[in-house]
């Protein structure tokens, strides 16, 4: 039997049905992926100060380590993507890793859609509209240190410190890749097993920054011929050994608190 309800009762009906709508909602959250990343050389955790042998059996003292990771794409089984958007008048989406601040190697990703994915993608360094974009804000601030005045453009990675093969002055080694063309990017698979996202998950991408996947390769870097490296054009050479520094450790998943009511 049809019952007719008066207005006032049907509204009262729809706001307690959009009650438990918002509280559905509130018990299911937007996914949450963390992204965190150590530094190794090899099997040795990297610090400021770490004295390593590098690939090329030289040793170095590593007094800075910082680098920019932006562009993050997503990849599910089927070779869709999926990549966050951010307000491109700050600086959301860039973010400046430094061995010396582990704060900055751990940020965390929301609003991806929930399901499998096979693969992320990373640029190391700042993208072209932004790198020709001048001096800008938040992680893209000239205050960081990380931005040529002289050159109009971002240094992308930078290594420092000090090794008795170089013959720089007090044997200094000083990579610094920037400007454009030195940007390069990174795929890395989570094969065998996928990625998953869900508002009940919060799930990890654990990366290994990898000092030896950058010294070395099939010819290792020798800072007995490469210690300095100012100039975008000489950087090149050493930026196409960036995509072996990124190395996927392992991912984990674990029961994310809800809410409930």
């Amino acid at each position: 039997m049809f019952v007719r309800l008066p207005p006032s009762k049907l509204a009262l009906l729809l706001v307690a049905l959009l009650g438990l709508s918002a509280c559905r909602d509130a018990r299911l959250p937007a996914t949450e992926l963390d992204i965190e990343i150590s530094h190794v050389a090899g099997a040795a955790p990297l610090v400021p100060g770490s004295e390593i042998t590098t690939p090329a059996g030289e040793s170095l003292k590593v007094t800075r380590l910082q680098y920019y990771l932006s562009n993050l794409r997503l990849l599910r089984p089927d070779g869709s993507g999926w990549t966050p958007t951010h307000d491109p008048k700050t600086a959301d989406g860039y973010w400046l890793v430094d061995l010396a601040k582990p704060d900055s190697q751990h940020f965390v990703i929301n609003g991806a859609p929930a399901g499998e994915y096979s693969g992320i993608e990373l640029l190391i360094g700042v993208d072209s509209a932004r790198n020709g974009a001048g001096a800008q804000t938040g992680a893209l601030d000239p205050a960081l240190g990380m931005f040529w005045t002289w050159a109009t453009g971002y240094i992308h990675f930078k290594l420092e410190g000090h090794s008795p093969a170089s013959t720089e002055r007090d044997q200094a080694v000083a990579l610094h890749l920037g400007g454009e063309g030195v940007q390069r990017s990174v795929f890395l698979s989570f094969a065998p097993k996928p990625l998953r996202l869900a508002p009940d998950l919060r799930s990890t991408v654990h990366l290994h920054a990898d000092l030896d996947g950058l010294l070395g390769g099939e010819t290792p870097l020798s800072f007995a011929k490469t210690a300095l490296v100012m100039q975008a054009a000489e950087g090149k050479a050493v930026a196409a050994r960036l995509p072996a520094f990124l190395k996927l450790d392992h991912l984990h998943h674990e029961p994310r608190a809800t809410s409930g009511h």
